[in-house]
């Protein structure tokens, strides 16, 4: 019996958090909504930037290099 009461307790709270949630996004797209019809009225297009120019040619600079000495001794194995 003990398992029953709290296991359609449990349900019942699952329905409700379900219900809540539907509700809440409900009223969150109902205002999203509202406010985008109120958006839309009131603002005209926007006007976009010209295209921007781009050289023909692009090349990366190429780095200097440096001479590097490096020297590896291997010390000789003793069996």
């Amino acid at each position: 019996m003990f398992h029953l009461y709290f296991g359609s307790f449990d349900i019942v709270l699952y329905l409700g958090g379900i219900y809540g949630a539907l509700a809440l996004s409900k009223a969150i797209c109902d205002q999203m909504d509202e406010a985008a019809t109120t958006h839309n009225t009131t603002i005209t297009a926007p006007k976009v930037a010209p295209m921007q120019p781009i050289a023909p040619h692009l090349v990366a600079p190429s780095a200097k290099r440096e001479d590097v000495n490096v020297r590896v001794s291997v010390p000789s194995a003793q069996y």
